[in-house]
């Protein structure tokens, strides 16, 4: 048997190990070839590291390659983390999730928000997320932004992806556990020792992957993190691809099983399960796999794990990932991890078209689920059982729908393209 240590060393020579996924590096070094990928990937497996590598710039101005140590810009991969702290915090009592949340910040401006409101993005905390309003400001400074404010719908009745409902909660669990935010998750929750809390002054943040993207004719322009960020919980931990790997190894082993089951119980919004678990996973109907990922500027990453074939697949990219290859590539990699090759290769295979999606009613292919797509040219909403999700565009056509992690993007003959990590479905429009 090949033990760990041997696989890494391999690794590093650059010589393929025995236990890797067949036909992984090659497709990777292809998409590095052209340009489309610059990160690195960690594959885990119940007997350790089955593979690990870099591929392409970490910085790109200095020609600095990446490897599976680089520390990135987490984005809101900090957001499990976070919530996975205040679940563990109500696993040993020390606090209600259906308690107000002004029973542990007297501060908080809302009293009829509760905790759960708050894990489940349902606390109506609608603020502007824009570099120039969030940096500079600590998670404190930018909770008082909502005192004299009113909620932007009654807490518990709708779904908002909310930054500041996990800034807040970072603060819950200081305020509770008496412990630092970061002392907590090293602590409590098996976070690797070496991951920290972002610089906010980028110069000082060394050795981390710079964000960029290729203009025309191939020049990497700057595409990166925001200088002068303070905040933290919802984002803006400095983590690297192996280290998010072993947490994701951590979700199948005793180390998180006692909040396991709550953390991958579906949020309820309006007493209709959302899209995004308590513990803000996205999980299979199965609720044994599930992931999560981060997205700022030019970084995308994501974070997968599966409890009974104990597999955890990271994902960091520092190159603005064409809206395209996102999803395929996850999924691909996904399938890789399984020994699927001939599956994963046919996910690279086919970019998701930068199409745009025509407002209707939509019947999804395999079972007939309802969906629609409503709204304008400007904002876009997805109604999906009861709940009402906004999709951003990333591309010409393609829409991102945060809350049920699925792109969405028109095809040539007027149905719709609905795809997420667990579901590859065409929409007949019924309008």
């Amino acid at each position: 048997m090949i033990g760990p240590a041997l696989v890494a060393a391999a690794m590093l020579a650059g010589t393929p190990a025995a236990s890797e996924p067949a036909g992984l590096h090659s497709a990777l070094s292809r998409l590095e070839r052209e340009g489309r990928f610059s990160g690195a990937v960690v594959v885990r497996g119940r007997h350790g590291i089955q593979f690990a590598r870099g591929y392409g710039m970490a910085d790109p101005f200095a020609g600095r390659r990446f490897t599976t140590d680089t520390p990135v810009d987490s984005a809101s991969l900090a957001k499990p983390v976070t919530a996975a702290a205040v679940l563990l915090l109500a696993r040993d009592r020390k606090l209600d999730l259906d308690s107000p949340v002004r029973r542990y910040l007297p501060e908080y401006p809302h009293a009829a928000t509760t905790v759960r409101h708050l894990l489940s993005h349902s606390a109506g905390l609608d603020g502007d997320e824009a570099e120039q309003a969030i940096v500079g400001k600590t998670n404190a400074q930018l909770l008082a932004q909502f005192r004299g404010r009113e909620p932007a719908f009654a807490p518990g009745s709708a779904f908002a992806y909310c930054l500041f409902c996990y800034t807040t909660l970072a603060l819950l669990v200081e305020r509770v556990s008496g412990q630092h935010y970061l002392s907590f998750a090293r602590d409590r929750l098996a976070l690797p020792a070496g991951v920290t809390i972002r610089a906010a002054r980028l110069a000082e943040w060394s050795g981390r992957a710079i964000g960029y993207r290729l203009a025309a004719g191939g020049t990497a322009q700057r595409f990166d993190s925001w200088e002068g960020e303070h905040f933290y919980g919802s984002g803006n931990l400095s983590i690297s691809a192996a280290q998010l790997a072993q947490w994701g190894a951590r979700w199948w082993s005793p180390d998180l099983a006692s909040v396991r089951e709550a953390a991958t119980s579906p949020a309820l919004i309006a007493g209709n399960p959302s899209g995004l678990t308590l513990g803000n996973w996205y999980c299979a109907p199965d609720r044994r796999r599930c992931h999560y990922l981060g997205h700022h500027e030019g970084f995308h990453h994501m974070l997968y794990w599966d409890r009974q074939r104990q597999i955890s697949v990271a994902v960091v990219t520092n190159n603005g990932l064409s809206p395209g290859l996102q999803q395929r590539l996850q999924r691909a990699l996904v399938a890789f991890a399984e020994k699927r090759a001939t599956d994963a290769r046919k996910e690279l295979a086919r970019p998701l078209a930068d199409l745009p999606v025509r407002p209707s009613r939509y019947a999804l292919a395999g079972g007939g689920e309802r969906v629609t797509v409503h709204g304008d040219a400007g904002i876009v909403y997805v109604t999906r059982r009861g709940i009402d999700y906004r999709a951003v565009r990333i591309g010409a056509g393609i829409r991102y729908v945060p809350g049920l992690d699925v792109y969405l993007a028109g095809t040539r003959s007027g149905a719709l393209r609905w795809l997420s990590l667990y579901e590859d479905r065409v929409g007949r429009p019924l309008d």
